[in-house]
């Protein structure tokens, strides 16, 4: 994914955009359908592919999980080395560069669980390269070892085409730190759909407003290139990766089936060889 997408300016905003998500209930259901609830007290050692700043990582951690997270954003993982685990936590570690020089330096060892939560795959330059890192991380993960991965769903792309939008995020004074001033958020997303090449161009306008003393703003732009996919894809790309989808269903909601208009759904797959 290009690195410019995630610049220091979007990761600095990056957990107040995303400060809706239930970070804790999807670490939670994510060690359920990976079969590891039963060995937190075993050291099970997770992946999470796309960390981004770091979240669920530490979310493991407070499970008991040994947990690494790989980004490609080296300002994403400045953010998630920061963060400081809560006490008790399992070790965590975080990586960036290129993910086959860290699968070069495991030497053998094995993960047993990984996870990809905000839809990083769909933004590689391919499914080529979609492909070639499902491989690299099947090859990481212990026999009979599961992999749970969100993607955009190209049938809900094209059954209703992505609108522009604008959103309004301010972080709650209890989630901020003691040196971390009141500011609004404004994001403004633009997006630009290519049907032929299965590409959605998205494009974000962010602007911070002071809300303490200081009422001064800043603004910075990002954009974000999402190559989507629709299932029948994803399935024969797994296939391809030697994967085995036990389950795609809408996100959040094992078990249940993935309809047309369902914009986010997983997939959990298993290493069998």
């Amino acid at each position: 994914m290009p690195l410019a997408d995630y610049h220091e300016q979007f990761a600095a905003v990056y957990d107040t955009l995303y400060m809706d998500r239930d970070v804790a209930g999807d670490t939670r259901l994510a060690a359920d359908l990976l079969g590891l609830s039963h060995r937190r007290q075993r050291g099970a050692h997770v992946l999470d592919f796309g960390c981004g700043s770091g979240l669920h990582v530490l979310a493991f951690a407070e499970l008991g999980f040994r947990a690494t997270g790989f980004d490609t954003s080296p300002a994403m993982i400045a953010r998630a080395r920061a963060k400081h685990p809560a006490p008790g936590s399992a070790p965590v570690r975080f990586e960036t560069g290129a993910f086959s020089e860290l699968c070069a330096r495991m030497n053998g060892s094995c993960f047993d669980g990984a996870v990809s939560i905000f839809c990083v795959l769909n933004y590689m330059e391919s499914p080529g390269q979609m492909l070639s890192h499902l491989r690299l991380i099947r090859d990481r993960l212990a026999v009979g070892a599961r992999f749970l991965v969100e993607v955009w769903n190209g049938t809900a792309v094209f059954a209703e085409d992505p609108r522009p939008s604008v959103r309004h995020f301010q972080r709650p004074t209890a989630l901020r730190s003691p040196d971390e001033p009141s500011r609004e958020i404004i994001r403004i997303t633009t997006p630009r759909l290519d049907r032929v090449n299965q590409c959605c161009t998205l494009h974000y306008r962010v602007v911070s407003l002071g809300r303490d003393c200081d009422n001064g703003f800043s603004e910075f732009e990002s954009v974000h290139r999402i190559l989507f996919l629709t299932p029948v894809q994803y399935r024969h790309l797994f296939e391809l990766a030697g994967l085995t989808i036990l389950d795609e269903f809408p996100g959040g909601r094992p078990g249940v089936p993935i309809g047309e208009r369902d914009w986010y759904i997983s997939y959990l797959v298993r290493r069998d060889t």
